[in-house]
């Protein structure tokens, strides 16, 4: 049942014995994932030197996230079939598999599959944490469970390149991968003790694995991430309009299927649930660019080092993980009001960086990103526990996997999208001063309808 309205859950009451080692072992999954997916941004242009295969680079992303997308998505599918215990192995066996391919790897073939197995158990582990933070704890706790995921979230991704720069620094790249091959071990033998007894699998309701569905999502995927990379406008396009149809026939089919990925409607704007996805994907696609091209754009355009270019980036994510902790112990009836706040608060940012990226000054980017920062932290737990609440029980989980998943897809069709548009400018890393403040204003502008969808779903989404 709810809680009580009005009622106040102390960030205490995490630390209860029943609740804090669960806690613990969903954390450390998002924690693997996290800084494991920006770990790259500094080990990898070291580990190229020496195993070569530089044209083949962007598959070690492009594949990290296509296997994060699709284990993700049917972990609520395995989770029925064999119970949290048995998925948590499973997902931290990959990824463990997968971290030390990438650590022995000779070549660029080897590294790519280990970054493969990587994203597929990295990607399960984090769907793992949303449906567990569902199904593990009462619903009052769920605000200050998700909460407590996205900062950890958060934190991670900012640690990522520095534990990644300490091992090139020491002249051992593939120490890195070793380490996180590792925690990945942690998990393994951790999970049983700690989740036994809970969210048993319901063999009676086995249905076999929709691999076509499957399939069809893993070819959108590829073509949204490939549109991000490839030089040509026009192959770009096509690539991108490509993988969003085949996106929309995976959600039609899929809807129309007894087996299901996803709940049925799960982007359906006239549900609670469907506004919320619709919310927290538009709002992603919209602000990506400052992720993406932010700090390039801040050293051609005002000479900023990418040390200070990334600590103006990491304020958005020490922005969000402070105002998620904060406001995740607010009443519930403030809830709605949180959410539209946040999206204006989004929204504020974004336009404002529609004119200050392209003239500045810093301080006035700091702002804006701390603020965009702000406003996710505020809304993101509350929507996303509206999204799971508004599904039948039966489909909790499936709505829970669904959050981290479609939002890794929104983030890719964001960056494939602000790539398109940079490259339409000719832009570079050899660009002039004027090119890049004319992609600094068009990277940003060109989202603005993203923008309006994302106050608009933020209405829907609040109301009770």
């Amino acid at each position: 049942m709810p809680q009580a309205e009005g009622e106040r859950v102390p960030l205490s009451a995490l630390k209860e014995a029943e609740h804090l080692p669960r806690l613990l072992v969903l954390s450390f999954g998002v924690w693997l994932y996290a800084a494991d997916s920006t770990l790259v941004a500094t080990v990898m242009p070291v580990a190229v030197e020496e195993i070569g295969g530089l044209p083949y680079l962007s598959w070690t992303y492009t594949l990290y996230q296509l296997g994060s997308v699709v284990t993700g998505a049917i972990a609520a599918l395995v989770i029925l079939r064999t119970g949290i215990v048995r998925a948590e192995i499973a997902a931290g066996s990959l990824y463990v598999f997968g971290c030390a391919l990438s650590a022995y790897a000779s070549d660029m073939s080897i590294m790519i599959l280990g970054r493969l197995l990587q994203g597929m158990g990295g990607g399960g582990l984090v769907s793992l944490a949303f449906i567990g933070a569902s199904t593990l704890f009462p619903q009052k706790l769920w605000v200050r469970i998700i909460a407590v995921i996205s900062a950890v979230w958060g934190v991670s991704s900012l640690c990522g390149p520095l534990i990644g720069g300490y091992f090139v620094n020491i002249g051992n790249w593939r120490g890195a991968f070793w380490a996180f091959a590792i925690q990945g071990l942690v998990t393994i033998f951790v999970a049983p003790p700690l989740l036994r007894k809970h969210f048993q699998s319901r063999t009676k309701e086995i249905q076999p694995l929709p691999v076509a569905r499957l399939c069809l999502l893993s070819i959108a995927v590829l073509a949204i991430c490939q549109a991000g990379v490839v030089s040509s406008i026009q192959f770009a396009g096509v690539l991108c309009a490509t993988g969003v149809a085949l996106i929309l026939i995976f959600i039609k089919q899929d809807s129309d299927s007894v087996n299901r990925i996803f709940p049925r409607g799960i982007l359906n704007p006239s549900t609670v649930s469907g506004s919320g996805l619709l919310m927290i994907c538009s709002l992603f696609m919209a602000t990506i660019s400052l992720t993406v091209y932010g700090p390039l754009l801040m050293y051609i355009i005002f000479g900023a080092s990418p040390l200070v270019a990334g600590y103006i980036i990491a304020l958005e994510s020490l922005a969000w993980t402070l105002t998620a902790i904060i406001t995740s112990g607010f009443r519930e009836r403030l809830e709605p009001i949180l959410i539209k706040i946040g999206s204006v608060f989004v929204s504020i940012s974004m336009l404002g960086l529609v004119y200050a990226m392209p003239v500045g000054p810093l301080w006035v980017i700091s702002l804006f990103s701390f603020i965009m920062g702000m406003g996710f932290g505020m809304s993101w737990s509350f929507v996303s526990k509206r999204i799971i609440a508004n599904v039948p029980e039966t489909e909790r989980a499936h709505a829970s996997a669904s959050i981290p998943t479609f939002m890794r897809v929104a983030m890719a069709l964001g960056s494939a999208l602000s790539g398109i548009i940079a490259n339409n400018s000719g832009f570079s890393e050899a660009s002039s001063v004027t090119v890049a403040q004319n992609v600094a204003f068009w990277c940003f502008a060109s989202f603005t309808p993203l923008m309006f969808v994302g106050l608009f779903t933020a209405w829907r989404v609040s109301k009770r």
